[in-house]
């Protein structure tokens, strides 16, 4: 979390506070604090020791978010931390002083908070385990003293916490106001909701599927044993029969990769600078938790999902698909740890417009094709093809025709509205009838689970997907956990459990270190499905850190790195990252009596995408590099205009050049950031004897600049 001046935060951050209406309490994630008397000094407002982590996971909480001391187990956890508010109140005298924070059975049961008044020093301990008196989130800490011309001291830790430290926000509030709070505290508490108005049909449709959900609200599992790195390494060496690996990469390479693999472009810079010269003996651990609890983190990996889902999707007639409202909603989703469980769920019984219930966007986009909808939900969601089985039995695994036929009548009342040339309206509804028929046969298939029995004719179209997905995403669906673990193993690991990515099913072949699998998978249903814990005890351990073995000289699995082209994405991330790429987007164009509906305009992001983009669910064998590759990155124009570096140019070479005037340092810190690494000794003699040779100095560097942005490496995770 990146603070400001402790001026400039306290201006922020302190608001008088008005009436908090009842309905905001209830289901907003951010309480709206407008009519309570008193100040309040948001979480922002501290100044924090230590790595304090920012989350908005539990809802609904204070601003933007709240900050907590850490998960015991991980090692942020384990890193002593304290907090201070200091606050000048505007007139001196009495005043209540209130924590906001959210309760739970993991929260600490004794946190230290020293209050420093008028009248010296008070010591207590709050158990936040138990849920705050009120108002909202709000807890009372006493009565003090404080003078207007010294800060009112609010001090936080955790030490012996016995549990999580949850700080939201601070509230001051004058005694001869207190009996106001009290009375909106009151009448909060004994406000009634508003009688509810007849819902609309989709209404009535989403509180059905609403209704029936499993238990997403689920606390953390304490009856099964989690990996930890270590036993995630010992048992990779002990079903690999690893005897001999590569070293671990160094402290720039392992910064470079991960976070590529987490957020999805390259270090910055100063991210370089700053991790290189941290002493932290667990600094890799810490960078590790810094990236996944980034905004971006979730960018990346619902860029990722959408193009696992978006291959296999067939643009439809007069309108073209966008996907961006499912990519902000999925990020979001993958930011607050939302479980994969609760995602697939609203994904399979999503209805409305995509534009309002981004999820329907599934359904929505395949037109409610029944069988592209039974082959698409197995393959992505259970990791399983049975598409093969639609018109024949499979030939090659044990899947009769009548499988696939009973999976496509989950969806034969599912119904997709489409709008013309604007894929946010396409709405997803249901039919009142119809069951779905077997080809030549035209038998009625009712909808069943693989083996399972069969539903009863005339089930409504959301009884059936509801049934699809509560049977997808129950823990004894071993499919659904090994299926999303198999493809996080593929992307951070460089090679899945099982290959294709998504055929795991035992008829389907001899799956690679079974055992491996089984426990990562059942490392995800342990943390309840969130991908953040599932990546973190991956990316934690030797086996994601081995270097490259770079003369070919090992034999085996996860003896060492192997490479990955790096996806569209993420090329373009790096772009921005390296030479500030900047997305211009294409001109629209007009309508003409031959082409009613033309195709919207490509910005540059598009055009990157569409050159280096692939099919996350191919093999390495379909992620080949291009000529249409090489030539957007030796002459496509943005880039072009970025690469250059005259006096009269605001690029970021050009800023650089004016920065640096020693050449040497000018080129290394070009590789830092086009490659995310110093030159060796040799590329920094070969660089420096060519920009002497170059008349212009400016001209020396665009050419060196151009040839790193050229290089193989460049888009390459190493």
């Amino acid at each position: 979390m990146r603070l400001r001046t402790r001026r400039h935060r306290t201006y922020l951050s302190s608001v008088v506070l008005l009436l908090i209406a009842p309905t905001l309490l209830c289901a907003a994630d951010a309480i709206d604090t407008k009519q309570l008397p008193g100040i309040l000094l948001d979480n922002t407002a501290a100044e924090l020791m230590g790595p304090w982590q920012p989350s908005i996971h539990t809802k609904p909480y204070i601003g933007d978010g709240y900050i907590h001391s850490g998960v015991p187990g991980r090692d942020e956890a384990s890193v002593p931390k304290s907090l201070t508010f200091r606050h000048k109140l505007p007139k001196s005298g009495k005043y209540g002083v209130y924590l906001a924070y959210n309760a739970n059975s993991n929260r600490a049961a004794a946190a230290p908070i020293e209050i420093h008044h008028a009248g010296g020093d008070a010591s207590l301990t709050l158990n936040q385990r138990e849920t705050p008196k009120g108002p909202a989130l709000f807890q009372s800490l006493g009565q003090f003293d404080f003078n207007a011309d010294e800060d009112a001291v609010i001090a936080i830790s955790d030490k012996d916490a016995k549990g999580i430290v949850i700080v939201d926000a601070v509230l001051f509030v004058p005694q001869n106001e207190i009996a106001k709070l009290d009375a909106v505290a009151k009448k909060l508490a004994e406000a009634k909701p508003e009688p509810k108005q007849k819902p609309t049909k989709k209404e009535a449709a989403e509180e059905k599927v609403a209704q029936v959900a499993p238990p997403f609200a689920r606390h953390p599992r304490t009856d099964v044993q989690l990996l930890t790195p270590e036993s995630l390494d010992q048992l990779i060496a002990e079903e690999a029969h690893i005897t001999e690996a590569t070293d671990l990469i160094d402290d720039e390479t392992f910064l470079r990769r991960v976070t590529i693999d987490v957020i999805g472009r390259i270090p910055t810079e100063q991210e370089r600078s700053d991790f290189l010269a941290d002493t932290n003996p667990a600094k890799r651990a810490l960078m590790i938790d810094r990236l996944l609890d980034s905004p971006e983190f979730g960018g990346n990996w619902a860029t990722y999902w959408s193009d696992v889902f978006s291959y296999r999707i067939p643009q439809p007639e007069l309108t073209y698909l966008d996907y961006q409202v499912f990519q902000d909603w999925l990020a979001q989703q993958l930011n607050e740890g939302t479980g994969w469980d609760e995602v697939t769920y609203r994904i399979l019984t999503a209805t409305g417009k995509v534009g309002d219930n981004p999820p329907a966007f599934f359904v929505g986009f395949h037109q409610a094709s029944t069988s592209r909808l039974a082959g698409e939900t197995t393959r992505i969601f259970l990791g399983t093809q049975i598409q093969c089985a639609e018109c024949h039995d499979h030939p090659f695994v044990d899947i009769p025709q009548e499988r696939f036929h009973q999976m496509a009548a989950f969806f034969v009342r599912t119904n997709a509205k489409l709008p013309w040339n604007d894929s946010s309206q396409i709405e997803v509804g249901s039919k009142e009838k119809g069951e779905h028929k077997m080809p030549d046969t035209n038998q009625a298939m009712m909808p069943a689970v693989f083996s399972g029995d069969a539903m009863s004719e005339g089930a409504s179209d959301l009884d059936r997907r509801v049934l699809l997905a509560n049977w997808v995403i129950q823990p004894d669906n071993a499919l659904f956990a090994k299926a999303y673990a198999n493809r996080i193993w593929e992307r951070l690991m460089d090679q899945p459990f099982c290959d294709p990515v998504d055929e795991i099913s035992e008829e389907a072949g001899f799956p690679s270190l079974p055992s491996v699998h089984d426990a990562v998978a059942a490392h995800f249903i342990a943390s309840e499905y969130d991908a953040k814990p599932l990546m973190r005890v991956i990316l934690n351990t030797k086996a994601y850190q081995r270097q490259l073995d770079a003369k070919d000289e090992l034999a085996g699995q996860l003896t060492s790195a192997e490479l990955r082209k790096m996806r569209g994405d993420v090329v373009f991330n790096s772009l921005v990252t390296a030479v500030e790429l900047p997305n211009v987007e294409g001109t629209p164009m007009k309508p003409t009596a031959e082409m009613r509906f033309p195709p919207p305009p490509k910005s540059t992001q598009d055009l990157v995408n569409e050159v280096f983009g692939y099919d996350p669910s191919l093999g390495r064998a379909f992620r080949p590099q291009t000529m249409q590759q090489a030539m957007f990155l030796m002459n496509n124009r943005q880039l072009q205009n970025q690469v250059k570096a005259g006096d009269d140019q605001q690029t970021k070479l050009a800023r650089m050049l004016k920065e640096t005037p020693d050449d040497r340092q000018a080129i290394q810190r070009l590789y830092v950031n086009v490659l995310g690494r110093a030159p060796q000794e040799k590329e920094l003699e070969i660089a420096y004897d060519y920009v002497q040779e170059v008349e212009s100095r400016g001209e020396a560097f665009e050419d060196l600049l151009w040839a790193l942005l050229n290089t193989a490496e460049f888009t390459t995770r190493n």
